[in-house]
C-alpha cells in the first residue's frame, strides 16, 4: 500500500496541464516576448525530405501581413523567385527574373513553395502550432534516459495533405522540445526527428536548426535564421 501511494504522488507530482506545458515551451523557446516582438524573419532550409526542394532555399516572412519572399534555385540552375501572401496562397514566381507567364506553370511552382514554407515552418517555429492549448492533448510523461519529458501531441497538418498525429517531447526542466514523432493513421512512427542546435535567433528567442530523423536519416536544417528590425517593401514587390 505504502509504494502503491508513492507511485501515485509521483505521477500526481509529474502530471501538468496543457496550459502549464505550453508555459513551460515558452519557456524553452526564451518566453513570449521575443516571439511577439518579432515581425520579420530570414531563414533558409536544406531537407533531404522533399524531393522538389531538395537544395537550399531561404524566406523572408513578414509574420504581420503574412507576405514572403521565396529564393533558390532549381535544376538547370536558374534562379526561382516567388513572392506570395501565406495568409490567402497567392503569389507570381519568376525565374531569371522574368515573370512565368504560363499559368499553370506558375501556379504549380507556388503551390510546392507554398506547402514547403508551411511544412519547414512548421518545425522551425513551434509557436505557430504548440501555443495554443486548444490544439493539444496531454499524453503520460515518459522517462528516457535520466530526463523526464512531458509529452504532447497534436492533429494537425502543415501542408494540404491528409491530417496526421505529432507527438512532441518536452524537456520538464527546460522546456526545450527534445523529440517531434510524426505518426501515421495507424499510430505507427514515420519521422522521429531528434532536436539539435539551438541558437538565439534574436529578441532572446531561441529556437532548434536542426532536426535529425533517427529511424531512417531524414533530416532538416535551418543554417540561418535570423530575426530582423526591418526589411524593405521592395523585397515582396519586386525580383
Amino acid at each position: 500500500m505504502l509504494f502503491l501511494l508513492s507511485f501515485c504522488s509521483e505521477k500526481q507530482t509529474f502530471a501538468q496541464t496543457k496550459d502549464q506545458i505550453v508555459n513551460l515551451i515558452w519557456q524553452g523557446l526564451g518566453g513570449k516576448q521575443g516571439w511577439n516582438e518579432a515581425r520579420y524573419f530570414m531563414f533558409s532550409c536544406k531537407s533531404n525530405l522533399n524531393k522538389t526542394l531538395s537544395r537550399e532555399h531561404a524566406y523572408i516572412w513578414d509574420r504581420n501581413t503574412g507576405n514572403c519572399r521565396f529564393e533558390g534555385t532549381n535544376e538547370q540552375e536558374q534562379k526561382i523567385i516567388a513572392l506570395f501572401n501565406t495568409e490567402n496562397n497567392k503569389g507570381r514566381a519568376f525565374v531569371d527574373n522574368k515573370t512565368i507567364n504560363n499559368s499553370d506553370s506558375a501556379a504549380l511552382l507556388i503551390s510546392s513553395i507554398i506547402n514547403a514554407f508551411n511544412t519547414e515552418t512548421f518545425w522551425l517555429f513551434p509557436p505557430k502550432n504548440l501555443t495554443e492549448s486548444s490544439l493539444l492533448t496531454v499524453k503520460e510523461a515518459e522517462l528516457i534516459g535520466s530526463v523526464r519529458y512531458n509529452v504532447i501531441e497534436i492533429r494537425q497538418s502543415p501542408t494540404d495533405s491528409a491530417e496526421f498525429r505529432t507527438k512532441i517531447y518536452v524537456d520538464a526542466n527546460t522546456g526545450r522540445i527534445f523529440q517531434w514523432q510524426t505518426l501515421d493513421e495507424g499510430g505507427n512512427i514515420k519521422y522521429s526527428f531528434v532536436t539539435s542546435d539551438f541558437k538565439d535567433v534574436g529578441g532572446g528567442l531561441t529556437l532548434a536548426t536542426t532536426f535529425t530523423d533517427t529511424k531512417d536519416g531524414f533530416f532538416i536544417k535551418f543554417p540561418i535564421v535570423s530575426a530582423l528590425i526591418n526589411v524593405e517593401s521592395d523585397k515582396f514587390s519586386k525580383p
